[in-house]
């Protein structure tokens, strides 16, 4: 059933106050009472905080004034949804990433290359490294005298390092540096994507060094490792290519249909939710990743699922 008007409305205006007064212990039990009074509000607000970049925007925002345009527009007839837009012109004023509930990342400030949802772009160093970039990700990069480093500050990319041209000799280190990894590449291609739970690092050609306080993890072509603050793992069994986004695929072996689901909602815009009745059930197969609307339908015609679309932001796989 789709979600009414009033429901949705309410349900942004309660992330606006607890973001804009910091929440405060007072609007938290306010809102959890809302939540608790019907499962279609907890159904919705569920939705609507699986959008990082609605708390990271909103929380990004001087003083009161997501508050204020909320207030602002109470009593007439616009709805809080178009306090959420004009919220965006006022992240674009705030000197802030435009932001509406169309974007489900940011891109920050400063960073020296980037990729927004969906999106994946190439580019060929200076140094004759070719950099890919996989969607919503950014990295800054740095060529020095001494050393390239490549610091992924977050998503994924995939390298391919040059022979460094511009140095005579040909010597400089070239090094990625992640919030949970520091990795020395020797001429090779890797692909390196930053998880909540570490750094995941697949070799296909050369090796790759892993630096830590203790003796370097040096992964050969072929090999995979997940680099988390307890060390370097090696992934024996892998159910995602670590490397087909580069060719506009994602390539799944007997992968959880939940872990699908967040994979290729991370090439759209909006809300993807799998329902955790049938997140259980194992893919395999090999999915396009510029038209997402159609790999879901795929899934469809598979597996004993279906796919609701509430709107065009807003999509659940769910049993059929």
């Amino acid at each position: 059933m789709i979600a009414p008007d009033d429901v949705l409305d309410q349900a942004v205006g309660w992330l606006v106050r607890i973001e804009s007064n910091g929440a405060t212990p007072e609007v938290l039990e306010a809102c959890q009472r809302w939540r608790q009074a019907n499962a279609l509000h907890e159904t919705v607000w569920q939705a609507l905080q699986k959008s990082d970049a609605t708390f990271q925007s909103l929380a990004a925002l001087p003083g009161t004034v997501a508050l204020d345009t909320l207030e602002r527009l109470n009593g007439n007839h616009h709805s809080r949804r178009q306090a959420l837009k004009l919220l965006g012109v006022g992240l674009l004023a705030c000197g802030v990433t435009g932001w509406s509930l169309r974007e489900s990342t940011l891109v920050p400030w400063g960073a020296d290359y980037a990729t927004g949802v969906g999106e994946r772009r190439q580019f060929l160093l200076s140094d004759g490294t070719r950099l890919q970039l996989n969607t919503a990700s950014t990295v800054d990069v740095q060529l020095g005298a001494q050393r390239r480093l490549i610091t992924l500050r977050r998503g994924e990319i995939f390298i391919d390092t040059g022979k460094d041209s511009a140095d005579p000799g040909g010597r400089r280190s070239f090094w990625v540096s992640t919030r949970h990894a520091q990795l020395q590449a020797i001429g090779t291609a890797f692909a390196v994507r930053d998880e909540q739970q570490g750094t995941r690092l697949r070799v296909e050609d050369g090796v790759v060094a892993i630096q830590g306080a203790g003796e370097p993890v040096l992964v050969a072509a072929g090999e995979e490792y997940l680099i988390d603050a307890n060390g370097s793992h090696r992934v024996q069994v892998s159910t995602l290519n670590a490397s087909a986004w580069t060719r506009g695929q994602l390539v799944a072996k007997h992968m959880r249909l939940g872990d699908l689901s967040a994979e290729l909602a991370r090439y759209r815009h909006g809300w993807l939710h799998c329902d955790p009745a049938i997140a259980q059930l194992e893919v395999s197969g090999v999915f396009q990743l510029d038209d997402i609307d159609r790999a879901l339908s795929a899934l469809s015609d598979s597996l004993p699922v279906r796919i609701e679309r509430f709107t065009p932001l807003w999509t659940r796989v769910v049993a059929r």
